[in-house]
């Protein structure tokens, strides 16, 4: 083989080469516009609920080892001692209060349905009497029932 054969068999090896570098390189930087895509509407329908299967256990076998008969004990309900919590019929708000400089004793302003009244511990306005106070919470009682209310901002 002649030397100038081996050289152009070599140039067109290497020209082929740089022709598949440069092709890879010119399309990625300028790429074909792809397909556009279509959207279809899909409709979601909601899943089945699945009722879970449920069990309970009677125990009403014998003792293995004692060979008795299971009764379980009934537990009797206690009655509360404390104060009736239940929900007042009026609307009572504890909105401020202030010591008074004379006997030293707190007042309080309470908003009882809308209508502010000053009441001093043990007093009482239209059926809501004021048991205690601080500056932070009063206890008041309407018809028997204690309440505490916090300070409203």
């Amino acid at each position: 083989m002649n030397a100038n054969t081996k050289t152009y068999l070599l140039l067109g090896l290497v020209l082929i080469i740089w022709g598949i570098i440069g092709y890879r390189i010119l399309s990625t930087i300028s790429p074909e516009p792809n397909e556009q895509l279509v959207l279809r509407e899909t409709v979601l329908k909601p899943l089945e609920k699945i009722e879970r299967d449920t069990f309970s256990i009677k125990a009403d076998y014998r003792d293995p080892f004692l060979g008795t008969l299971h009764h379980p004990k009934i537990k009797k309900k206690a009655k509360p001692n404390g104060p009736k919590k239940e929900r007042f019929d009026i609307d009572v708000r504890y909105t401020g209060s202030m010591l008074n400089s004379n006997n030293g004793q707190r007042i309080f302003f309470v908003t009882i349905n809308g209508q502010q009244s000053l009441m001093e511990k043990g007093k009482q306005a239209q059926e809501v009497s004021l048991v205690n106070g601080s500056e932070k919470t009063i206890t008041v009682r309407y018809k028997g029932i204690l309440k505490k209310i916090e300070l409203q901002q």
